[in-house]
């Protein structure tokens, strides 16, 4: 039984490696199998979270590695079907990439997501992580905004922080840090 869990955990290890290889070279930081969000660099998140070609790569490589599909360019062949099914995992991703931002900047509170393991994000989003990709965190009591949120019918909440997405893309990563009033 513990030949089987060694030979799991090296197996991890590699898809790690593997997944991580490029965020090495590009990021010039160390990560691996427990690398979670909140671990990440701030220059790495503020990278990460713009959403362009710049960032989707990373994303690609990351998962296609730990998936065990080949380097990140390769996702531009691939069939359709595979294609949608990395995407929706992209797209969940940068969801996160986004909250972690806003979490670092005290806009919202703690979300399960965060203390997650990358690895996990990406090998456990069919079984565990898919049905909770359209949450969001809750807006932090300290947010200027938050009396608003609070007005806003609960269903139609995540929807609130998600238009906050166009504010942390300009705000994160600038010396302040600071809230600014829409």
């Amino acid at each position: 039984m513990a030949q089987i869990l060694e030979m799991r955990e090296k197996k991890r290890q590699l898809a790690a490696k593997k997944g991580f290889q490029g965020w090495t070279r590009r990021f010039c930081e160390f990560y691996d199998e427990n690398t979670r969000l909140e671990d990440l660099s701030d220059s790495t998140l503020e990278v990460l979270i713009r959403g362009n070609e710049e960032s989707s790569m990373p994303l690609y490589e990351l998962i296609l590695g730990i998936k065990g599909l080949g380097m990140g360019p390769r996702f531009y062949f691939m069939e359709s079907g595979e294609k949608m099914a990395i995407m929706d995992i992209t797209l969940f991703l940068l969801d996160q990439l986004r909250f972690e931002a806003m979490r670092r900047l005290g806009w919202v509170d703690d979300h399960p997501t965060f203390h997650s393991p990358l690895m996990d994000l990406v090998e456990q989003f069919s079984g565990r992580f898919s049905a909770i990709r359209n949450q969001t965190p809750a807006l932090s009591s300290t947010h200027p905004r938050y009396f608003e949120y609070t007005e806003t019918f609960e269903g139609d909440r995540s929807g609130f922080v998600r238009r906050l997405i166009p504010q942390v893309l300009e705000v994160f990563g600038k010396a302040d840090g600071g809230v600014e009033e829409p």
